[in-house]
């Protein structure tokens, strides 16, 4: 939608949202040409707000163009601007072993490597808006396991933190299980390497207000992804499904 017509309500109808909306902290929010809609604030982020309304419809409101009042109340209840940093601790031991070849009259030798990676995540904050309310951290770590063609949960690891408490004002630091790895090396379709990492923050509310991947377009998969169990493979095809329900 072209910015210039943000100021007008869109609404999208989202039925399976309406047990939600029964139990919303509601309140009135009124759009530069007096428009004015019963809502709860569902989503703040890149200049925009989700509302969603009591029979379950959202409205996307460009934040420039809601009144004064509640653009003071999006910026107060909005999380605050965070750097995501990811950084990586990986061991390899390489192993040989000679089995027979079946198809050959000789012995054939492999070298498996056995990888040991932990992620440390660095969460810091900006601006000077004061934000005590709990965050939730979570990081997911995907191997891609060449045999099937599909992708792996490797880990799952998730933080509840506040930046008011007295060791985490501006900074929260927080780091994965051990992921272990196995691949055989050589142009062989076999074993798990490691594929990337996604950090999704989480408000109060469990709503989600930022993410971030190694890879491009993970992020069109996050609610996909917050679904999965650690060990849980997804094939390309279920992802491909996946993102043509949501489009």
């Amino acid at each position: 939608m072209n910015s210039t017509h943000r100021t007008a309500l869109t609404f999208v109808t989202l039925s399976t949202l309406l047990c939600a909306a029964a139990q919303a902290e509601l309140r009135t929010w009124t759009d530069s040409r007096g428009n004015k809609i019963e809502a709860e604030l569902l989503e703040n982020m890149n200049g925009e707000v989700t509302l969603l309304r009591e029979d379950g419809r959202e409205a996307h409101i460009s934040i420039s163009n809601l009144s004064a009042n509640d653009q003071k109340y999006g910026l107060v209840n909005r999380p605050p601007k965070i750097d995501i940093q990811v950084s990586e601790v990986t061991s390899r031991k390489n192993k040989g072993f000679t089995f027979e070849a079946e198809d050959s009259d000789y012995d054939r030798d492999v070298q498996v490597q056995t990888s040991s990676s932990s992620y440390k995540v660095t969460l810091k904050r900006s601006g000077t808006i004061p934000y005590d309310k709990p965050i939730q951290a979570e990081l997911y770590v995907f191997g891609y396991k060449k045999q099937e063609d599909a992708f792996v949960l490797l880990s799952k690891t998730l933080k509840k933190f506040s930046f008011g408490d007295e060791d985490t004002k501006d900074k929260f630091v927080f780091t994965s299980n051990a992921v272990t790895t196995q691949n055989l090396q050589g142009n062989r379709k076999a074993g798990t390497t490691y594929h990337g990492n996604m950090v999704v923050l989480v408000d109060n509310k469990g709503r989600v207000f930022k993410t971030k991947g190694s890879r491009a377009r993970m992020q069109e998969f996050t609610a996909l992804i917050r679904k999965m169990k650690s060990g849980q493979v997804v094939s390309k095809a279920e992802l491909v499904s996946a993102q043509n329900m949501i489009q």
